[in-house]
């Protein structure tokens, strides 16, 4: 009698210890998916600078951009289709003819 008690009690406190993980992971994924802003700048600055620096000549328009950030994407740059117009935006900005 007492060792399914013992069993019955440690069975709610491992289903407890589940349901409050996660529940806890889906609402902090949410959060923070949600509340991402795009800013190409950023983007730029972390995804991009970590192999070279912004181009201080490099002059094009957001179609000349877009071919180079694709390459970069077939290269390796981890952006996904709406942080490549981010960072297209900002270079055709800030960097276009």
């Amino acid at each position: 009698m007492k060792a399914r008690k013992i069993a019955i009690i440690t069975t709610l406190l491992i289903m407890i210890f589940i349901i409050t993980a996660c529940s806890s992971g889906a609402a902090t994924s949410t959060t923070s998916s949600s509340s991402t802003t795009l800013d190409g700048a950023t983007l730029f600055q972390q995804r991009c600078s970590t192999c070279h620096a912004a181009p201080t000549t490099a002059r094009g328009t957001a179609q000349q951009w877009t071919s180079v950030v694709q390459m970069m994407v077939a290269r390796g740059a981890q952006l996904n289709a709406a942080e490549q117009k981010a960072v297209i935006d900002y270079l055709a900005a800030n960097q276009g003819k």
